[in-house]
């Protein structure tokens, strides 16, 4: 399709994409919003970014790898979820489909391996929004899946940590970034997840997670190196499924993140991959290909997969089906 023909499109779409309440926010805004809060407020970024003029929205729509009509029917289906969870998790036409992508194949795992309950885990809730968003998918996968899933969150409470670890993207992240309504989260997340409060290398230690519910899904959204390092010692220190699968949400950002192999998430988890004993136990973290037939999109960078190759349960088949190639 011509550029002309795209933007034509656009101007098509642009009162359902309005409607349908698709924000066309500049990505180097949207990129560094936490929890409904902008990283723009402390001046990071320059004016210009905090209003995108109709023509800069026309060309950024209509460029995007995801088409338009895409994007509106997102909307739609989150509004109005007609077909099944599957079908619309692999449309990603639900609320942080990252979210939903690991929590579904770790319950369809845990429920192959005959367990009856497993655990999702959210590290940095700031706000709320991400642990409430695993909620409700949690609510939808159980209804697919048919198991019982525990949400637990982990956070200081008081947002983020000092540091002084290059490392930490002291730049981007001052400390008390994110800081929580303990309050009023406790209240929204009453019945529904448990919540662990304090700094994240003395609570990950100490936790313990009900033993017939082996961990399945984290969802890691601590911004920093340090954080994110303590935050993966549970990996390795809990129960476990065979396979743990798991978010990062700081993997990529823009510009003024510039971030890199040798700092923040990606850091930590080098050095989670390069420490001696995960050759020893055999145990790694690595990126999830698990996105075949679909057309790629930026999340699908973030999502990892933990193989614990010692595992008891690691070789165990998932399905009784055979695979078998027919001579036509």
């Amino acid at each position: 399709m011509s550029v002309v023909a795209r933007a034509r499109q656009s101007a098509r779409f642009c009162g359902a994409v309005k409607d349908a309440g698709i924000s066309h926010s500049f990505p180097g805004e949207a990129g560094l919003k936490k929890g409904g809060r902008s990283a723009e407020t402390n001046g990071s970024l320059s004016a210009p970014h905090k209003e995108m003029l109709l023509i800069d929205r026309l060309i950024d729509l209509s460029t995007r790898p995801v088409p338009l009509r895409a994007l509106a029917l997102r909307k739609i289906l989150q509004k109005v979820p007609i077909g099944s969870y599957w079908a619309r998790l692999r449309a990603a036409a639900v609320e942080r489909p990252w979210y939903g992508w690991c929590l579904y194949h770790a319950a369809v795992e845990a429920k192959a391996l005959g367990h009856r309950a497993m655990t999702a885990i959210e590290f940095g809730v700031a706000g709320g929004a991400g642990l409430l968003c695993l909620c409700r998918h949690r609510d939808q996968v159980e209804r697919a899946i048919g198991i019982e899933i525990l949400v637990h969150g982990f956070d200081t409470g008081t947002g983020l940590p000092n540091s002084e670890d290059p490392r930490d993207l002291l730049y981007v992240w001052p400390p008390g970034s994110f800081e929580m309504n303990i309050q009023t989260l406790k209240e929204r997340i009453r019945g529904k997840a448990e919540l662990t409060l304090g700094d994240i290398a003395q609570t990950v230690p100490a936790w313990r997670g009900r033993r017939d519910a082996p961990i399945g899904a984290i969802m890691f959204d601590l911004d920093l190196y340090t954080s994110t390092r303590d935050a993966l010692a549970i990996l390795t220190s809990a129960s476990t499924l065979p396979r743990v699968w798991c978010y990062f949400d700081d993997i990529s950002g823009y510009p003024v993140n510039a971030y890199s192999d040798f700092t923040g998430v990606r850091e930590a988890i080098r050095q989670f991959n390069l420490d001696p004993r995960r050759d020893i136990r055999q145990q790694h973290l690595s990126r999830a290909y698990t996105f075949g037939g679909m057309a790629p999109e930026n999340w699908h960078a973030s999502c990892y997969i933990y193989h614990r190759l010692q595992h008891p349960d690691y070789n165990r088949r998932l399905s009784k089906e055979r695979h078998q190639l027919i001579l036509s």
